[in-house]
């Protein structure tokens, strides 16, 4: 152990890091010309010359409860090779970026588990989810008052890299969970390579305006064909479906069914998506799957409750344990509302007792303190705190981020 050196590293070794990632993820390394990378946030282990951990954080803006925002880490590529796992080397690396993440003054740390049952011993709550829902395209009418407003026009790929940018900037600071993307992102996601499509075409693209030249909403898609029968069974995949108003979700939707030639329609959404409330038979909506997405770790716990708003005004005091930081556990005291918040650590008799995971999964609003409860997490120690902080940490709509990373 004393011979493996963790650092970050340098230019000159992200084609090693690069292909050390991309073996951690059963890929061979391709256009690593394209990849982000944050070298003062790229760390490896190194084992003599060669690479046989690595992981990476992007510095993000995410968009909070009371539509604040406050600086993260976006923890990525984390991969140890296998002939060097069970040496403690993924421990040594999340206490090197948790203690990086901190002197940086950021008050938590995101990201998305490859598996999740790994990132929980590191302090990491399960914090936002998401839904794949599939639509039978023969039974997708809409209730005849849901009103479908506005133009959506088709758009080639040109003049989507035009558009489509600034009404994702819009949209993703009105949802808690979500956050800008930078150039780079934008021009990977245009380049639309041919390994990503998963068998199916190259993006199509679509773009909502209320008004003639006012973008606010899009979609693109992908369609995987199906001719095996006598008609055409093709699945449309919804790619990305971004809308800063209501009335543009809607057409948008009410677009996509009307795309020929297509059986299916299948798609990734928010929990509370409102697709179900605005068709004719709600049952034709189907969940395929629910799955975890952001993950959240608090180091901050004053700074990261006093950056949220809250839904109502009060406060609570919560006994935090932390078995992997242990200087962040002890008891705070979170006062706040929609207006503001303030947070500190106090001698008060506590509310509630959390462990650091179970505060990070409520840090979003998507969970509540009465679920965690039911699972037998946490404990409520004066009488009411739960459903109190069911309603101080609550967010609607539901966290959702729309940005793999």
């Amino acid at each position: 152990m004393a011979d493996l050196l963790l650092r970050p590293i340098v230019e000159e070794e992200f084609p090693a890091w690069s292909r050390a990632v991309s073996a951690a993820f059963g890929a061979h390394v391709e256009h690593a010309e394209d990849w982000i990378v944050e070298y003062d946030r790229t760390v490896a282990v190194f084992d003599g010359d060669e690479i046989v951990a690595n992981a990476g954080a992007f510095t993000f803006d995410l968009t909070l409860p009371g539509l604040t925002s406050t600086q993260v880490a976006g923890v990525t590529a984390v991969g140890v090779r296998t002939d060097h796992r069970r040496q403690g080397l993924l421990t040594r690396m999340m206490e090197h970026q948790l203690d990086d993440v901190a002197s940086r003054g950021e008050a938590l740390a995101i990201l998305l588990a490859s598996e999740s049952i790994i990132y929980g011993r590191f302090g990491y709550g399960m914090a936002s989810s998401l839904m794949q829902i599939e639509v039978d395209s023969s039974r997708d009418a809409f209730l005849p008052r849901i009103p479908i407003t506005g133009t959506v026009r088709p758009v080639d790929a040109d003049a989507a890299a035009k558009t489509l940018p600034a009404v994702h900037d819009v949209a993703c600071r009105q949802r808690a969970g979500d956050m800008p993307r930078v150039q780079k992102w934008w021009d990977i996601y245009f380049t639309d390579r041919e390994k990503d499509r998963g068998g199916a075409s190259a993006r199509f693209y679509a773009v909502h305006e209320s008004a003639p030249g006012q973008a606010d909403g899009y979609v693109s898609w992908r369609i995987k064909q199906d001719w095996d029968s006598a008609n055409a069974n093709n699945q449309l995949r919804v790619d990305e479906m971004v809308a800063t108003t209501p009335e543009a979700t809607a057409a948008l939707w009410r677009y996509i069914f009307d795309v020929d030639l297509v059986g299916t329609v299948t798609a990734w959404v928010p929990l509370d998506e409102p697709l179900r409330w605005m068709l004719s038979d709600p049952r034709r909506m189907l969940t395929k799957n629910i799955h975890d997405f952001l993950w959240v770790r608090l180091l901050d716990i004053p700074a990261a409750m006093g950056a949220r708003r809250y839904d109502v005004e009060d406060s609570l005091v919560v006994e935090v344990a932390d078995a992997f930081r242990p200087s962040t556990a002890g008891r705070y005291r979170i006062t706040g509302g929609p207006d503001g918040a303030e947070c500190a650590r106090t001698t008060d008799d506590a509310d509630l007792a959390l462990d650091i995971t179970d505060l990070g999964a409520l840090y979003l609003g998507g969970t509540t303190a009465t679920q965690l409860a039911q699972a037998q997490r946490g404990q409520e120690l004066t009488a009411g705190a739960r459903g109190r902080a069911d309603r101080f940490f609550a967010t609607s709509p539901l966290p959702y981020c729309r940005t793999d990373f």
